[in-house]
C-alpha cells in the first residue's frame, strides 16, 4: 500500500468531496460592490414584478432566487430600509402577480389540478419579499 495517500473509505473519496463542494447547497464566498448588489436586487425584482412574461414565474417563485434576494438585501447598505418596505403588503405587486399567475394557469397546454393551498404557496413564493394579504 502506498503510504503517501489516505486509505479509501466510502464517502470521503476525492470524487464525492468534489461533488459536495460543487453541489446545489455548497457555499462559496462572493464579494459584490454595493452597486452590484443594487443591480442584482433590481434585476430580480424586475423579473418578479414588472416582467409580463408568464414564463418568468419559473424564476419569480424560485426558492433559490428568493434566497439570493434575501441574502443580498441583508448585506445591502439599504437592507434595513428594504426590510421595512418589504414587510408591508404591496397591493399593486399582488394584483400584478395574481394576474400573471392566473394567465400562466390558463396558458398551460396540459392544465394541472392544484389545491387552494398549492395556489397560495405558489403566490407566496412569487410574491417574496412581500407578504400576501
Amino acid at each position: 500500500m502506498n503510504q503517501d495517500h489516505e486509505p479509501f473509505s466510502p464517502g470521503t473519496s476525492e470524487a464525492s468531496e468534489e461533488a459536495e463542494a460543487s453541489g446545489e447547497h455548497a457555499t462559496k464566498a462572493v464579494y459584490l460592490t454595493q452597486g452590484e448588489i443594487n443591480a442584482l436586487q433590481k434585476a430580480i425584482l424586475f423579473l418578479k414584478f414588472e416582467s409580463e412574461e408568464t414564463a418568468s414565474l419559473l424564476y419569480a417563485g424560485s426558492p433559490l432566487l428568493n434566497s439570493v434576494l434575501e441574502k443580498v438585501r441583508d448585506v445591502s447598505s439599504f437592507g434595513e430600509y428594504a426590510k421595512e418596505l418589504h414587510s408591508r403588503p404591496n397591493e399593486y405587486a399582488e394584483r400584478f402577480m395574481r394576474a400573471k399567475v392566473e394567465r400562466s394557469y390558463a396558458e398551460e397546454l396540459a392544465p394541472r389540478e392544484r389545491t387552494e393551498e398549492q395556489k397560495i404557496e405558489i403566490l407566496r413564493s412569487c410574491m417574496y419579499p412581500y407578504p400576501v394579504k
